[in-house]
């Protein structure tokens, strides 16, 4: 069978005692309680001002950081699980947009209550895998997007990060645009159980390394399933985009069991379609994959599993989380503080060996060239006007003092080549 794409369905033959062991793996994950922990420490170290509050089933998320008082709200977290009949529920602040969350303590999420976020949207990364539970809901009244990306790119090419927290002292106001994979793959799955139903009006997005779907159903207006295998890459999470893989050069697998069913609703502002990278579906021996396409849109609406299917799934190479992980907030980058816009010229006193800055400022340089994006290894934020350091400051162009960084981000389409990651060296000052 042939997707409107032109790309054949395979089929695989999978022993039955793997599904059994994975069987036994989920039920391991399903009797977790609820743990969510966010991350301590000021913006530039990890932390973002994210609270946590537990009262009966429901655990309230405020806080966050939101700058400009925008669009736009982030969370951090060490831990992020949802027992069963739990609710985690972001709680929007009153006109924001955008819920943007990061989990960063190396544990997959086990997503087994409800995921709340009413009246805005939901971006939600963890590089360790995100598994949802058979009774996992979501209760989100716009776009749901789940990855194990990386970091998150916006429209104004600012970044999210899930490891380089520097980057949080220059949080963006502009429209989350894709899922960022950096440094090398593979990258972490993404797992929906047996019986998982996912339900919104808007999109739902699942985007990783590898796409399981055990005999699960989503329905939404778009459904976007992207399986990124090669490193680098980004999947756009923009809505409105007609091939959300662009950037992506070397997709995984898409695994799905018999009984699976990812179905459109009519109704939305853009097309209904279910979007798959690669449109190649892995079933069990003996499953079929049947297909409906819109014939005005030439979309495909519903992917529906069929069939016995002998053997079940191979289990994914995944972390558990019943077992503790280090929460390692060591940072590549030091935080350091924005230097202002007002070109600050950071004075020198010697003997000290010279260090490097992060800010999204356009600051001079020591060779008097100015640039918007340069780098140090410590806050050096100046005192009292006028004031000097205790040691030499060398501002240095991204591309100079952390190219394998830049490198890859380059390399994922998520910067220009010629670009620092806000402005061209000595514009935008």
């Amino acid at each position: 069978m042939r997707f409107e794409t032109g790309r054949r369905v395979t089929r695989i033959a999978v022993p039955l005692a793997a599904l059994i062991a994975f069987a036994t793996s989920i039920e391991l994950l399903h009797a977790q309680s609820t743990n969510i922990v966010a991350t301590p420490g000021a913006v530039g170290t990890g932390g973002l001002g994210t609270s946590v509050n537990t009262s009966g089933n429901v655990t309230s998320i405020t806080g966050g950081t939101r700058p400009g008082n925008g669009p736009n709200v982030f969370h951090s977290f060490n831990q992020f699980s949802v027992g069963a009949g739990d609710v985690a529920s972001f709680v929007n602040p009153g006109g924001a947009s955008n819920v943007i969350s990061r989990v960063i303590g190396g544990s997959p999420s086990n997503i087994n209550g409800t995921i709340q976020a009413l009246n805005w949207n939901l971006f939600f990364i963890n590089p360790s895998g995100v598994i949802f539970g058979p009774s996992a809901k979501l209760n989100v009244t716009g776009s749901a997007y789940f990855g194990t990306a990386n970091a998150i790119l916006f429209s104004d090419q600012r970044v999210f990060s899930a490891n380089q927290f520097a980057f949080d002292n220059t949080l963006s106001v502009a429209a989350p645009a894709s899922f960022g994979f950096l440094g090398p793959s593979p990258y972490g799955p993404v797992v929906l159980s047996p019986g998982t139903v996912l339900q919104s009006n808007a999109v739902i997005g699942l985007v990783g390394g590898t796409i399981q779907i055990n005999g699960s159903r989503i329905s939404a207006h778009r459904i976007v399933l992207g399986s990124n295998a090669g490193t680098g890459g980004n999947v756009s999470v923009e809505p409105g985009v007609a091939n959300p893989f662009l950037r992506v050069t070397q997709g995984g697998e898409i695994q799905a069991a018999s009984g699976t069913v990812l179905q459109t609703i009519a109704g939305g502002v853009i097309p209904a379609s279910v979007d798959l990278l690669p449109a190649t579906i892995t079933v069990p021996s003996g499953a079929q994959v049947v297909t409906s396409t819109n014939p005005l849109t030439q979309r495909v609406t519903q992917i529906e599993v069929t069939g016995q299917g002998t053997g079940g799934l191979s289990p994914l190479p995944v972390a558990s989380s019943l077992v503790a992980s280090p929460v390692a907030l060591a940072n590549p980058v030091d935080p350091v503080a924005v230097v202002n816009r007002a070109a600050t010229v950071l004075p020198q006193q010697q003997p000290a060996a010279p260090v490097t800055l992060v800010t999204n400022r356009c600051a001079a340089r020591k060779d008097g060239s100015r640039s918007s994006f340069v780098q140090a290894g410590r806050d050096v934020t100046p005192t009292p006007p006028g004031a000097f350091l205790a040691s030499p400051v060398v501002l240095e162009d991204v591309a100079a003092v952390s190219a394998g960084q830049t490198s890859a981000l380059q390399a994922a389409g998520l910067v220009p080549q010629r670009m620092n990651l806000l402005h061209e060296v000595g514009e935008g000052c």
